[in-house]
């Protein structure tokens, strides 16, 4: 089994390399820094698959330049990820923080075990789940359980995937963008129910703001500002998610 380890981290964002690194550091996490691409400052029509008129349709606003650029980050991971022999691609942002002591002990674990079950099928791990819903534990190691993830976690500071989960999910994501990465990953894993987690989460953000994910070209519009939002945006957000959880529930009740 060969596993490859991606932190995606900004062209001089060097405090940030340097605190995630430590991190690893200390768990004898071995990774490849993968440079992020850069979206702030740039206008919406120079990504030629950004469809603008779907996301307001989906989303209720406007994407903004730097979730753009965090989308094309996470795509191109895969990309790289499918020219090699590797079996496992586990992708980090360097805002992580290592929240479980046995870190890469708990992940080898989990990884050498699915290996070892290949009735398991599936596509992604979230690392770092918030909650924890519609799910049913399939393995424990040291007070964590690997969930199947019917409602797939919306973070994405830590994934795992296959190799056939990147190849499916770069055939999806890759042609249009519309919706930011991971909630377009929730909508997609929930609805094919091949979507694990990790629960209680080995990482979650470190609180500082994101690089790839930050302002636009004015530097003053970030994701969860509320400015741009269609009236609809509530609405939408609900009909997303509930439509989310139904995909969800049936795969739960089917046993997928």
């Amino acid at each position: 089994m060969k596993v490859e380890a991606y932190l995606i981290n900004l062209d001089g964002s060097h405090e940030r390399l340097e605190t995630a690194s430590k991190q690893l550091a200390v768990q004898g996490f071995s990774f490849e820094r993968f440079p992020a691409f850069d979206g702030r400052g740039k206008a919406l029509s120079e990504f030629k698959e950004y469809n603008d008129e779907k996301s307001v349709e989906v989303m209720g606003r406007s994407l903004i330049s730097s979730e753009l650029g965090c989308y094309k980050s996470h795509l191109g991971c895969l990309e790289k990820f499918l020219a090699t022999q590797a079996d496992y691609l586990i992708v980090l942002e360097d805002d992580i923080q290592i929240i479980d002591d046995q870190f890469k002990v708990t992940i080898d674990a989990m990884l050498n075990w699915l290996y070892e079950h290949p009735e398991i099928d599936w596509y992604a791990m979230n690392l770092g789940a918030k909650k924890n819903k519609l799910s049913k534990t399939v393995f424990s190691f040291a007070g964590r359980d690997l969930v199947k993830a019917y409602y797939y976690p919306i973070r994405f500071i830590g994934t795992i995937w296959t190799k056939k989960g990147a190849q499916e999910f770069l055939n999806h994501a890759a042609h249009e963008m519309y919706m930011p990465i991971d909630n377009l990953a929730q909508t997609w894993l929930s609805k094919n129910g091949k979507g694990l987690s990790v629960w209680l989460p080995l990482v979650k953000p470190n609180g500082s703001d994101s690089d790839i994910d930050g302002a636009d070209a004015t530097h003053s519009i970030r994701r969860n500002d509320k400015s741009g939002r269609q009236l609809s945006y509530g609405l939408k957000k609900q009909t997303r998610m509930w439509r989310d959880r139904m995909y969800a529930f049936t795969n739960l009740v089917r046993g997928k």
